[in-house]
């Protein structure tokens, strides 16, 4: 007989240790033993993909290797636009352990800390900036793996020396690359590197009068007056809603009150001279 189907079933028995008797023999290695991830600055600190301009961040490095022997130091961070553009732009900042000078007056004010949560994690503030060229940042550090507990660098912030988690306890030959311990193996040197898109509140307040500027005087003399303001109406909407300070706005309908007012007392004030001035009709005798 060509074709059909056949089915089939069995029962098979395993007999040997038990799983939690088998334990692997290899070590388990890691291309970036430190993950880098860009959390909101307060709250509950959870991870974000985009921030506003100028909203405080919490950069965080965490180690991956779950071992006592092994603590790491933030080295070098730069950060660049998070797309490709004709300008090299660059910003330095952390060199050293250290937040530069360009970025710690208001960029990135305190040093990297500890976390409270655990010892394995490191923290620094930073608050959000794009450049002109991009609207993503991209943010690259250089770590450094420290085989036993690292020690605190010195750092000059604002004129006070503070202690930034950023040196490592001795130092070491260049020839080491790698440090093993009974689990792991990680390369002494690597990389983490993160990314967000920073938004810029103000673009999209000027995005809907930068459309409207497009229409010519020409267009809009040519056409009925109706239609040119329900075209600009139109344009305005798809772009988006044409947002006001707030004090603009009281400032805007302070300055129409006034002219209200200004042209009522006007107006009374010369029906009441009119009315005063106009002589009585006196009946004939």
């Amino acid at each position: 007989m060509l074709g059909g189907k056949i089915t089939t079933a069995a029962n098979m028995t395993v007999n040997g240790p038990t799983p939690t008797d088998i334990k692997p023999r290899g070590k388990i290695e890691l291309g970036n033993p430190v993950l880098m991830q860009m959390n909101a600055g307060s709250g509950d600190h959870q991870p974000v993909l985009q921030a506003k301009l100028g909203d405080i961040l919490e950069l965080k490095w965490e180690i991956m290797a779950m071992d006592d022997e092994l603590d790491f130091f933030v080295k070098d961070c730069h950060a660049e636009p998070g797309t490709a553009t004709a300008e090299k732009e660059k910003l330095q900042l952390i060199e050293g352990g250290c937040p530069t000078p360009a970025v710690a007056q208001k960029l990135m004010p305190q040093p990297i800390k500890v976390s409270k949560e655990s010892s394995a994690v490191k923290i620094a503030h930073l608050q959000a900036f794009r450049f002109d060229s991009a609207s993503s940042v991209k943010i690259t550090c250089s770590i450094e793996i420290c085989k036993g507990n690292c020690a605190a660098v010195k750092c000059d912030m604002h004129g006070e020396t503070k202690e930034s988690w950023g040196r490592k306890k001795r130092s070491l030959e260049n020839s080491v690359t790698d440090f093993e311990t009974q689990r792991y193996k990680v390369p002494r040197f690597s990389q983490a590197t993160t990314s967000l898109v920073i938004m810029d509140p103000m673009q999209n307040s000027v995005e809907p009068l930068s459309s409207m500027s497009k229409i010519s005087s020409q267009d809009l003399f040519s056409e009925d007056p109706a239609d040119a303001l329900l075209r600009i109406s139109q344009s305005a909407h798809l772009k988006g809603n044409i947002c006001l300070a707030k004090y603009t706005i009281f400032s805007v309908f302070g300055v129409l009150f006034a002219l209200i007012f200004i042209q009522a007392v006007v107006v009374t004030h010369y029906c009441f001279k009119r009315f005063m001035t106009t002589p009585k009709k006196t009946g004939s005798m």
